[in-house]
């Protein structure tokens, strides 16, 4: 998820992400309407737990343990997430090693 993001936003993107996969599965008649309107309702009740984002991320974990049709998108989100914090690792530690070159270089 973004960092930039208020924890209000990222939840706003995640419902409208997972709205979306619901919606495309119950036109591909692969979820019917007793369960889409179950599922639904479990969205609404459960998104209101959300208040940041260790929070979001169990909400989106639940969701995928407790409907199939979301493990995918879980799995990517996860992947993504962890890329993003190695990425974020590695440009630190790149930071860190140009500030120690440039000081040995001023000595």
């Amino acid at each position: 998820m973004d960092q930039n993001l208020s924890a209000e936003e990222k939840k706003k993107n995640l419902i409208n992400k997972i709205t979306g996969i619901l919606l495309d599965e119950m036109l591909k008649k692969k979820v019917d309407q007793e369960l889409g309107q179950e599922i639904a309702t479990y969205i609404l009740n459960q998104s209101k737990n959300v208040k940041d984002d260790k929070s979001l991320d169990d909400f989106l974990r639940q969701l995928a343990e407790k409907y199939s049709i979301f493990k995918l998108y879980f799995v990517n989100s996860s992947l993504e997430n962890q890329i993003k914090k190695t990425d974020e690792e590695k440009i630190s530690s790149i930071k860190d090693q140009l500030s120690k070159l440039a000081n040995f270089k001023s000595q």
